[in-house]
């Protein structure tokens, strides 16, 4: 090990000095820029909070989408609200839970009878959950409720195109096409059909 004179003892000195200070300065300053809660008031909430959560179970997606707690569909169901049940069915179906959305849309098509959208999107669910028979009737039934109604015509011509029905699907996307080509329904009908044309 080498000997180290005087002047070098110094100089190892001046700078162990100097990185102490400039440690304590850097750490002081962050906990100055950082201002951090009190450990006892932080720990409250926090426990507060878990032991909420493990009386409360698991979060459901609709909790997680809605940030909050998750509402009650059968209350919802006996409540008859349409904008509620509407917005309800519409989550569900956003999210991929079309057989939930199903009574959902079932009863709002109770409460608005007239509404082709709902005859659509009940018609929609109905298929994605497997049921694509009474898909095609609810559709149908829509379609024949308002022939002016370009989306029913579009999403009848997708669900038959899908069972198989390649002249009934054109027939309707011809119809979808028909009432307005130029908007995003029109459009999307003369794309299916393309399809239907290449297979």
């Amino acid at each position: 090990m080498p000997t180290l004179r005087p002047w070098q003892w110094i100089l190892v000195a001046v700078f162990l000095i100097f990185y102490g200070f400039a440690v304590f300065a850097l750490t002081r300053d962050y906990y100055l820029r950082q201002p951090q809660a009190p450990v006892a008031e932080a720990a409250a909430p926090a426990s507060a909070q878990a032991q909420a959560q493990a009386q409360a179970g698991p979060r459901t997606w609709l909790q997680e989408q809605m940030q909050g707690p998750a509402p009650d569909l059968d209350a919802a169901l006996r409540e008859g609200d349409p904008a509620r049940l509407g917005q309800l069915a519409d989550d569900l179906f956003t999210a991929g839970h079309h057989g939930e959305a199903v009574p959902l849309y079932r009863r709002l098509l109770e409460l608005t009878p007239d509404d082709v959208e709902t005859y659509n999107d009940l018609g929609l669910a109905l298929h994605y959950s497997g049921q694509t028979a009474e898909a095609l009737d609810v559709l149908g039934q829509g379609a024949a409720r308002d022939a002016g109604h370009q989306r029913i015509w579009l999403s009848l011509g997708f669900v038959r195109a899908v069972s198989g029905d390649t002249a009934g699907a054109r027939e309707a996307l011809e119809r979808a096409r028909a009432l307005a080509p130029t908007t995003p329904v029109g459009e999307e009908a003369e794309r299916l059909l393309g399809r239907l044309g290449a297979g």
